[in-house]
């Protein structure tokens, strides 16, 4: 597994929990319990908020399928049913049956970075198999989303070359001479971007562990008042 997440997010977020974490311990030997509790609240539910909303996303790639984990949710799309890749307004996975998740995690540029940022004739090769789509500097690897992109797309080419190679013989003598035998093998064969299988593509299910830390800050703002 291969886990994106924004460097600038982990700074941030660990300096902001780390300065609350500061001024509580500040407080409470300089006041006592009784003045540290109403900042232990405050501080609590900045720390979950700077947590949850940013140290915690991701974008974690697996070998079969990708996993937004985002503040609430965490999305999976298997790479059998990703149709493509898009950026525009942060990372996008698409799905045959036309349902769609962002992640979080990875956001495109904005107005001011996104006149700094040109994409290279490198990173965006028409020849090139891709699901992304070529749509301005959010498929950049000089921002979040495009890393992000890159990212799932170029574990999903992996599993779909390994998947194709898997599912073709190797020598058309393994079908006893008959090449036939070997079309049809090549011709049943779905790509993943136009297989038909049955329920939603994309599940998604709470992201338990950032709903208890909000949950908690929550308690302990409630609590100090």
């Amino acid at each position: 597994m291969t886990r994106f997440r924004a460097r600038s997010s982990i700074v941030y977020s660990s300096i902001v929990m780390g300065m609350c974490a500061l001024i509580s311990l500040v407080v409470l030997i300089g006041g006592g319990w009784y003045q540290a509790r109403p900042v232990f609240g405050i501080m609590a539910i900045f720390a979950a908020l700077a947590y949850a909303a940013y140290f915690r996303p991701s974008v974690d790639v697996y070998e079969d399928r990708a996993e937004l984990v985002n503040v609430l949710t965490t999305a999976t799309v298997p790479f059998s049913r990703l149709a493509s890749i898009s950026t525009r307004w942060a990372l996008e996975l698409h799905a045959d049956d036309a349902s769609k998740s962002s992640a979080f995690a990875a956001p495109a540029p904005g107005a001011m970075k996104s006149r700094s940022v040109k994409k290279s004739e490198a990173e965006w090769d028409p020849e090139i198999a891709t699901l992304i789509y070529s749509d301005g500097p959010g498929t950049s690897t000089a921002t979040s989303s495009g890393v992000a992109a890159h990212l799932v797309d170029d574990a999903y080419q992996a599993w779909k070359k390994a998947t194709t190679t898997h599912a073709t013989p190797a020598d058309a003598s393994a079908a006893g001479g008959d090449h036939s035998a070997v079309a049809s093998a090549n011709d049943n064969l779905q790509a993943p971007q136009t297989a038909t299988a049955s329920g939603k593509a994309i599940t998604r299910r709470p992201n338990w562990l950032s709903i208890a830390v909000l949950t908690a800050g929550l308690a302990l703002l409630v609590l100090s008042l």
